[in-house]
């Protein structure tokens, strides 16, 4: 009997400061509707990291699709999670932290990602603010500041994939659900309401922290390409 394959999920990541003589022809690549709104950021920096994230977003896709990105069309759910119009089996979820993005793709997983860059805040404040009270006592736990600082930047990311993956947004908050860094692969202890009990759960940490969700549990063939 030949065993099933394992789901799979595709990782890009790139810098969004593009160099600007490349900048016209990832315009190019935009809808109107995006070019409104590329128009519309006040400070140019911001302006070419949305075109070089929006402009890679379409390439990524188009070239896994074996279609030209001009041509895809992207819709939103009710609480602002996009899909594409006319491939509603590829799942797709892109993120991004001042010049860094990442995009997860599948075919069969329904995917959450997201990327944060480590820098100093009020992590504790911010912990005990959103947090579920089981990820508050673990980081406090721990003994030095910038650790602290990783446990909560990881924590946060995979909490943050978790919720994109549903597609549900705000309207689950962040304190209702559990997740654990302590171990290796990160475990979900406790989920989200009316979600799967079962997750496939990714994290790398590092300036910047990168997490990956997935209901399922699976385990991930995950093919990771930097572009």
């Amino acid at each position: 009997m030949t065993s099933a394959r394992r789901p799979e999920m595709v990782v890009w990541s790139w810098r969004l400061d593009a160099d600007p003589s490349s900048l016209e022809a990832a315009e190019a690549l935009l809808s109107e509707d995006e070019k409104v709104r590329a128009r519309s950021f006040v400070a140019a920096r911001h302006r070419r990291r949305f075109v070089a994230g929006r402009s890679r977003l379409r390439s990524l896709l188009g070239e896994h699709l074996g279609l030209d990105p001009r041509t895809l069309v992207f819709m939103q759910n009710e609480f602002g999670k996009p899909r594409l119009a006319h491939h509603p089996s590829v799942h797709f979820s892109l993120s991004h932290s001042e010049d860094r993005a990442v995009l997860a793709v599948s075919d069969t997983l329904v995917v959450g990602a997201d990327i944060e860059r480590v820098r100093a805040l009020e992590h504790l404040d911010l912990a005990r603010r959103y947090f579920h009270p089981n990820e508050v006592a673990a980081i406090e736990k721990l003994a030095r500041p910038e650790e602290q600082l990783r446990a909560f930047f990881g924590t946060w990311t995979l909490k943050e994939a978790v919720v994109k993956s549903l597609g549900r947004g705000l309207s689950i908050p962040l304190d209702t659900f559990e997740v654990s860094i302590a171990t290796s692969p990160p475990t979900m202890v406790l989920c989200p309401e009316g979600a799967p009990q079962a997750w496939w759960l990714h994290l790398m940490t590092g300036d910047y922290c990168r997490a990956l969700a997935a209901p399922g549990g699976a385990e991930v063939g995950l093919i990771q390409r930097t572009v």
